[in-house]
């Protein structure tokens, strides 16, 4: 205990340069950067935008919590990415780099490979197969698994956070509700290198020596290490239909955390028996991609929780300190009739709502089947909107799923169809 105290402490200490570090601010800027353009889509469907600094100050904190972890374990293990050359002075963070040069020209193809499990397993395959680059395989896909670890408790506490209600029209040609989930958290990560020449490493904290099991992940070397800050961002994007965002959020995020925990396992594995490294880096980019796979296909083949059709109306959103949030009236929720008055659309919600009545009670089914009244009153000034966004039979606005261009394509029509044009 005294030893993980220590390593604790040890970590605290290197993350604590993340105020001084130029990129991390440069991530931070990135981020905001990335919240602003989206916030377009939240005026568009609620006619407002949520507040910037809420999103930037949750992901800060939620990242930061998250890097503490991921750090912990880390340096718990001893996780390396370069493989030990004898008398070598090479670039302790070069494994780093090529991972994202692979990961930006994936994106290329589509947003989504601009993650390590793609990068990561094809740098690990071709240095296992070709020996360049020179990275340590099993230290390389721990460090991805733990990424991805971060990654599913972050989705799991904040991933639902500031999801944005949508009208979405699916392959089948039906439009129904959903919720989108974008989140971007920067990361202070901690990592474990080789003490080559001229640098200070590490064989003891305090002047105690490490373990005899330390590091976890060894080279079967008899060297020192150093630890460095490297900072990330990690991000969540995903769409709810068949159930509300925190539902959604939280099977994701136990879907991932057991591929992260798997793919540390064969890791670990791989440092005893080197044929594990190729189990490893090939269920990294294939398990995650199945992984995506399976989450779409349920979204898109499930019984939609918010449709339009059927008896009722069906809220959507309930917007913050209105009648409807007031009265725990939920997404999901069919208004079946007001005042004894059956509903059949929202308009007719609309016209009853603009006599301004004092006092109303709602007969809604929840989306277990079970009924319940809900109630609210407003004596002094009448009552003329719930504050709910409904999901309307045939809505003015809506969104397609589709994986869509490329960016490398959209590239390429910016700077060279757009200019052939010009030229004619």
């Amino acid at each position: 205990m005294h030893f993980i105290l220590k390593m604790a402490g040890l970590v605290l200490s290197e993350i604590s340069g993340v105020v001084v570090n130029q990129v991390f601010w440069v991530l931070i800027f990135v981020v905001w950067f990335l919240y602003k353009k989206t916030s377009n889509i939240e005026f568009a469907m609620l006619k407002y935008r949520l507040p910037l600094m809420d999103k930037m100050s949750s992901s800060l904190f939620n990242g930061f919590i998250g890097g503490l972890f991921g750090s912990f374990l880390v340096v718990l293990l001893g996780i390396t990415i370069e493989t030990y050359v004898p008398n070598s002075q090479g670039a302790f963070a070069s494994g780093i780099t090529y991972i994202w040069i692979i990961a930006i020209l994936m994106a290329m193809i589509h947003v989504r490979y601009l993650c390590f499990s793609y990068a990561g397993g094809l740098v690990a395959l071709v240095s296992l197969i070709f020996g360049f680059p020179n990275v340590y395989v099993p230290g390389l896909m721990a460090l991805v698994g733990i990424l991805h670890l971060i990654e599913s408790l972050l989705i799991w506490i904040d991933g639902h956070s500031f999801s944005v209600p949508i009208f979405v029209k699916k392959n089948n040609g039906r439009i129904v509700g959903g919720y989108i989930m974008n989140r971007m958290w920067p990361i202070p990560l901690v990592l474990t290198a080789l003490a080559f020449p001229l640098m200070t490493g590490i064989s003891s904290i305090s002047g105690e020596a490490m373990p005899a099991w330390w590091p976890l992940l060894t080279q079967q070397q008899a060297f020192e290490y150093a630890i460095f800050f490297v900072p990330v961002v990690l991000g969540y994007g995903d769409i709810a239909l068949t159930q509300v965002p925190e539902q959604r959020c939280k099977k994701s995020a136990y879907r991932l955390a057991i591929y992260s925990v798997i793919l540390i396992i064969l890791s670990i594995i791989a440092a005893k028996l080197p044929l594990f490294a190729f189990a490893a880096a090939l269920f990294a980019p294939v398990a995650h991609e199945a992984l995506i796979i399976w989450g779409k296909r349920e979204e898109e083949e499930g019984k939609p929780l918010y449709d339009g059709s059927g008896e009722g109306i069906c809220v959507l959103y309930t917007r913050q300190d209105s009648p409807a949030r007031k009265m725990h009236l939920e997404p999901g929720d069919r208004i079946l009739s007001i005042n004894n008055q059956i509903v059949y659309s929202e308009n007719q919600m609309i016209e009853f709502l603009g006599t301004y009545p004092t006092f109303i009670w709602l007969e809604v089914k929840r989306p277990d089947g079970s009924l319940k009244t809900l109630e609210y009153q407003n004596y002094r000034e009448g009552i003329n909107s719930l504050g709910a966004l409904i999901v309307p039979r045939n809505p003015g606005i809506y969104f397609e799923i589709n994986d869509g261009a490329s960016p490398g394509v959209q590239l390429y029509n910016k700077l060279f169809k757009k200019n052939i044009n010009i030229s004619k």
